[in-house]
């Protein structure tokens, strides 16, 4: 396992380690390891060691920036200049990127070190790591088991030690639900915080960018790098993230009609149990009055209207180019009426406001991440994957997925953490205080 990036960073300062030698051993990983995972789809070796040569003079003379000579990778549908951006599309498989994505225009600035693009669910509209086109990616633990999607390629590489940390995107889930299969971190932050110029959209209302990390403390180096407001993205924000305050109030809520496996239903139930009987100060919270499957449906509706514009050329010419699951979605789409998505936006409003409902009576709200665990591909896909993250995408509030101790033999599962808009620094010092709290 490759260690985390403030571990790497602490080592740079100490000359224990250099980036050169680091990046050689995540080359090395990538080379013995993805064959069984197909997490990486392109890697720059050339150009990662011409940024880690120059992390290395610039740490010799004392003069690192914030991610000096750290390394990371890109999901394939962010643009890294230079490289292809597929998107996991076959239509987009030579179409190559001019400019970065201004995320990795920042992660390059603060003097990250770029390995290369991750493999994703096609279009990134899909939760379970399936790819007709680049093939599917495989969960580190279990072969033949889906690390979730659409990150797929970002949690696998992660968790498989190939790389300490990535950049993924979450539309409905898609950082959170491969963070949870995955047994590793991951934020959505707040709606308009990060940059999404430069990207392969699936709903510009609900994608957002973020990082998957093996550490809380990394999801808190990396923040700030990726935030900023973005005259060049329409929906950029100017948000100032304010300090987290010292008492924070957790909620527990009632699921409703969300039908949890027992593998997350049991663990669920111990960690509401531990958070009542602990010091910190929580309250239960009821459930919501909309079915968080008919926000989930809304979502995708949202999400099949505007793929139609994102890939309009593509569909009209190349249609036979798209999977015949992702055109059915499109098909679909295609033929709902203007009242039909009218309907569809107004259920993500209404979502939006119960779940800021709940946040009125609390400053963080606790929940599963998925109602089950990593499932074999072999499996059909569990239609409820993302009934509990879309939650957060509808409102566009800060969300992470931490790791939950678990057994040896039993696959990763993941704790959800939601907090107002803009409160993102608040979500990660809830997900430290619980952490000490869960690992006992």
């Amino acid at each position: 396992m490759v260690a985390s990036l403030v571990e790497l960073q602490q080592a740079y300062r100490s000359g224990e380690c250099s980036p050169d030698a680091v990046l050689a051993e995540c080359l090395q990983a990538i080379d013995q390891r993805n064959g069984g995972l197909n997490a990486f789809l392109q890697v720059d070796e050339d150009g990662a060691v011409a940024a880690a040569e120059t992390s290395v003079r610039r740490l010799a003379q004392g003069q690192p920036r914030a991610l000096e000579g750290l390394p990371l990778a890109i999901k394939d549908n962010l643009d890294v200049a230079g490289m292809k951006t597929t998107a996991g599309m076959a239509t987009r498989r030579d179409r190559s990127a001019e400019t970065d994505a201004t995320v990795v225009s920042r992660l390059r600035r603060a003097g990250a070190v770029i390995l290369g693009k991750l493999n994703m669910t096609e279009a990134a509209l899909g939760a379970d790591g399936r790819n007709p086109h680049f093939g599917d990616c495989q969960h580190p633990w279990a072969p033949g088991y889906t690390p979730g999607g659409s990150s797929s390629g970002s949690a696998a590489a992660v968790a498989g030690g190939l790389v300490p940390a990535a950049l993924g995107t979450d539309t409905m889930g898609s950082i959170r639900i491969p963070a949870a299969y995955c047994g590793i971190w991951g934020l959505k932050p707040s709606f308009g915080l990060v940059s999404t110029a430069g990207s392969v959209a699936v709903s510009r209302r609900l994608d957002h960018i973020g990082p998957l990390t093996t550490s809380l403390e990394d999801l808190e180096l990396l923040l700030p790098v990726l935030a900023a407001f973005d005259p060049a993205c329409p929906v950029s924000l100017p948000i100032n993230l304010a300090a987290p305050r010292q008492s924070l109030r957790f909620g527990l809520p009632e699921l409703g009609v969300v039908e949890l496996d027992s593998e997350v239903a049991a663990p669920w139930q111990a960690i509401s149990l531990t958070l009542s009987d602990s010091h910190l100060s929580t309250t239960k919270l009821p459930a919501l009055d909309l079915e968080p499957g008919r926000i989930r449906r809304a979502g995708l509706l949202v999400c099949e209207a505007e793929m139609l514009i994102e890939h309009g050329l593509d569909w009209t010419d190349q249609r036979d180019n798209f999977s015949d699951e992702l055109r059915a979605l499109l098909d679909w789409g295609q033929r709902r009426s203007a009242p039909d998505l009218a309907r569809a936006m107004r259920t993500l409003d209404q979502g939006r406001l119960a779940l800021n409902g709940w946040l009125q009576q609390c400053d963080i709200v606790v929940l599963p991440t998925t109602p089950q665990r990593s499932f074999p591909y072999a499996q059909s896909t569990p239609a409820n994957q993302a009934d509990l993250t879309c939650l957060a995408n509808c409102a566009g509030l800060p969300a992470l997925s931490m790791p939950l101790p678990v057994a040896d033999s039993e696959l990763p599962c993941g704790l959800q953490l939601i907090g107002r808009h803009g409160a993102d620094r608040e979500v990660l010092a809830a997900a430290r205080q619980l952490r000490s709290l869960v690992a006992g």
